[in-house]
């Protein structure tokens, strides 16, 4: 793939904590609800009630790149996705299921169904063998981690990390150091929890509040090699030694963001959207580590839940709204300044990986949709090279 274009070669109960100064004026914009599956929240916040008018989406392009869907997981509403190589690949979804793949996405087998309270919104592999697991139990508010370390034939109890609050995604940025960001806490702001030395056990973990007087985050977060980290939701946080301590402002976009991804120090994005009272989505990008960002580069009829860029010009913005059956992929060569729709999926497409070897790179991204009342796990994947 040329850098100017990737080219083939093969119930709901209103979430607190969420900060805003509110007048006459304003209306609840709900960014999703969590979980899908069962008794869920509202991720919302107090804003003007017509911030923007999103544009339409335009028909792909010949151009555009030739995604392929892979497989459809019965009955999974998946939230993350992890490659340890190009055929071993790990998803997690809600009830407490695991699913892996040994030929590079084209089957699925569930190894982990715990069923209800069990939601899994987070995934990490590593190597063939080391998976882990994040998310939460519903029936006490525990935040919760699990461990395979057998290609998930076997995994740990419950790694409890908090007992009141929702787990999220968890990332490693080697075998000792990682970050797992909440969704949502009982009665505070959304707490994070860092380790340094594995995390296999509870007592590995520490725990810090990023932002008091915060809210929640969106799914995706930033962590670098270097231990920096960013997230943004309500608020936007950085982090310069792996969560232990944070600066925080407000959020990037006037309503709220989501989704944060830094390809470095200097380059990043930051994501948001909304499926009430507008279904809209939008991105926002930054040259200078967040010192200064642009407007809304994209602003659409989808809310974005996921950034992936595979170089600091080349890179997709996914999601979608799984109620009105929208959602897709959007790609941009010039780091985001500009975007095309780069394929519809009609599902609300939630986390993405890529794996590259040598100039060939392959992406995944993974989402759910809801088609006779029935939820289903979906899997895109595209391939093809870099400079």
């Amino acid at each position: 793939m040329r850098i100017d274009r990737f080219r083939i070669i093969a119930a709901t109960v209103t979430l607190l904590f969420a900060v805003s100064f509110s007048s006459a004026e304003d209306v609840r914009h709900v960014s999703g609800r969590v979980p899908v599956l069962g008794s869920s929240q509202e991720m919302s916040a107090l804003r003007p009630a017509n911030l923007s008018s999103p544009r339409g989406h335009e028909p792909v392009g010949s151009k555009a790149n030739p995604w392929q869907l892979l497989a459809t997981l019965p009955g999974a509403v998946i939230h993350d996705v992890s490659f340890a190589t190009p055929q071993i690949g790990y998803a997690a979804a809600e009830l407490g299921q695991v699913w892996k793949t040994t030929n590079g996405g084209a089957n699925w087998t569930m190894i982990l169904n715990l069923g209800f309270p069990y939601y899994f919104y987070g995934v990490q592999a590593s190597g063939a063998n080391d998976v882990v697991v994040s998310g939460f139990n519903d029936s006490n508010f525990e935040g919760i981690i699990r461990y395979s370390q057998d290609g998930g034939q076997t995994f740990t109890s419950d790694i409890v990390l908090t007992t009141t609050g929702w787990g999220n995604r968890i990332r490693y940025t080697n075998f000792q150091d990682a970050l797992e960001m909440d969704q949502l806490n009982l009665d505070a702001a959304n707490g994070a929890h860092y380790t340094t030395d594995g995390g296999l056990s509870a007592t590995d973990w520490t725990s810090v509040v990023p932002d008091p007087n915060g809210g929640w985050f969106g799914n995706q977060f930033s962590l670098l090699p270097n231990q920096h980290a960013r997230a943004s939701g309500i608020t936007y946080c950085t982090s310069l030694n792996l969560g232990a301590a944070w600066t925080c402002g407000p959020s990037i976009d006037s309503v709220f963001d989501g989704p944060t991804f830094f390809m470095n120090d200097n380059v990043g994005w930051v994501g948001g959207g909304e499926i009430s009272p507008n279904v809209e989505g939008w991105v926002h990008r930054t040259t200078d580590g967040g010192n200064t960002w642009s407007g809304r580069t994209l602003d659409i009829g989808w809310p974005i839940r996921e950034i992936l860029f595979l170089t600091p010009n080349a890179g997709w913005a996914v999601g979608g709204n799984v109620y009105s059956g929208v959602g897709g992929m959007y790609f941009s060569t010039d780091g985001g300044q500009t975007w095309s729709l780069d394929f519809t999926t009609g599902a609300e497409m939630s986390s993405c990986d890529s794996k590259r070897h040598g100039n060939n790179v392959q992406v995944w991204c993974v989402g759910y949709s809801l088609t006779n009342n029935a939820f289903n796990g979906v899997v895109y994947t595209v391939k093809g090279t870099l400079p």
